[in-house]
């Protein structure tokens, strides 16, 4: 669902399925799930912060799992990943 033009406050956003254009956030809870993608266009963000619930919590969990019990192999699969991460900045809908 295409949300533009929006304001959101003090409230929590579910992110998944949606794609908001032109909206502020201000003081919000983001909550992604992992159910599906979500994007962001010309969007301004202020004093939020992302939370991760379900398939997406679970996700977060088990890089937290290998980062930590894996030793230094660990350590370097997750900042491969996060590097990944910071390599496609901007490619494709989150």
């Amino acid at each position: 669902m295409k949300i533009s033009n929006y304001q959101f406050a003090n409230e929590e956003v579910v992110l998944d399925f949606h794609h908001y254009e032109a909206c502020q956030f201000n003081t919000c809870r983001l909550v992604v799930l992992g159910h599906g993608d979500f994007a962001f266009e010309r969007c301004e963000i202020t004093n939020c912060e992302f939370t991760f619930a379900g398939p997406a919590a679970s996700s977060i969990k088990t890089m937290a799992t290998i980062y930590h019990q894996m030793g230094d192999q660990g350590k370097a699969l997750i900042e491969g990943t996060f590097n990944q991460i910071r390599n496609a900045a901007g490619n494709s809908p989150a």
